[in-house]
């Protein structure tokens, strides 16, 4: 059974993938949008310092623990069971729906190079998908971004993955969504880059361990920097925090 708590003042909804995906097939039903958050201590950190993102998280609809830095902390507060829902696995899972029930997709950002590789890849695994549009991530201006905000709209999409990084691909989704009607959005961040085949995710091993971080760190060392800019910091906060009562 899912349950809503909160991690530094954070609310993490604890649901399985398929209560996960049941609540994003309620949602498509009922025609009603949904922000869809992949939480991660980076983005709870970013989301302290910057007012604006720290209300977006607060109030997505679907907000899962995507990080195993998420889930460390869930489980010190009391609920061992909690497992991680990757952001990219969800995605997968929805793109699967979409497939089979003939359902309308949108994706904005990322390199157009790696955009159009990744289009181009996910229908050749999904041969029904429809993406009914798609654009890159390079907006210049706010007026670029609402034109492509509005463009995107106009095709009526059911679900809208946005690859624009945090946080702005949630700024982004939260600015935007009141063109769109029942719209799943979820910001996917650099998925696009592993749909494309630029990059690849982490072998098994990694991924049952929750060691997914470390694989990127040694795969790709500059993101050490910004790992070790937030992490500690986060896990002070965690050790310091008042445990929310299961």
């Amino acid at each position: 059974m899912s349950q809503t708590v909160r991690l530094l003042s954070y609310p993490v909804h604890l649901v399985s993938h398929d209560e996960a995906l049941q609540r994003i097939t309620q949602s498509l039903a009922a025609k009603t949008n949904l922000h869809i958050v992949t939480l991660n201590p980076e983005m709870l950190m970013q989301g302290d310092a910057d007012p604006e993102l720290g209300a977006i998280l607060r109030s997505a609809g679907l907000v899962i623990p995507d990080g195993a830095g998420v889930v460390w902390a869930l489980r010190r507060q009391g609920y061992p069971d909690v497992k991680r829902l990757p952001g990219i696995e969800l995605s997968e899972a929805v793109l699967l729906h979409a497939d089979s029930c003939q359902l309308r997709v949108a994706i904005v950002g990322a390199a157009p190079e790696v955009l159009e590789q990744a289009c181009l890849n996910l229908k050749a695994r999904y041969p029904r998908l429809q993406i009914v549009f798609q654009h890159h991530g390079f907006m210049t201006s706010s007026r670029d971004e609402q034109a492509v905000a509005k463009e995107c709209a106009d095709h009526r999409p059911d679900v809208l993955l946005v690859a624009l990084g945090v946080p702005k691909q949630e700024k982004w989704i939260h600015q935007y969504e009141h063109l769109f009607q029942g719209t799943v959005f979820i910001g996917v961040g650099g998925s696009l880059d592993i749909w494309s085949g630029l990059k690849q995710r982490a072998p098994a091993f990694f991924l049952k361990t929750n060691l997914e971080w470390l694989y990127r760190i040694t795969s790709e060392p500059w993101r050490i920097k910004r790992t070790y800019r937030t992490l500690p910091l986060f896990v002070v906060k965690v050790c310091l925090s008042k445990p929310d009562q299961p």
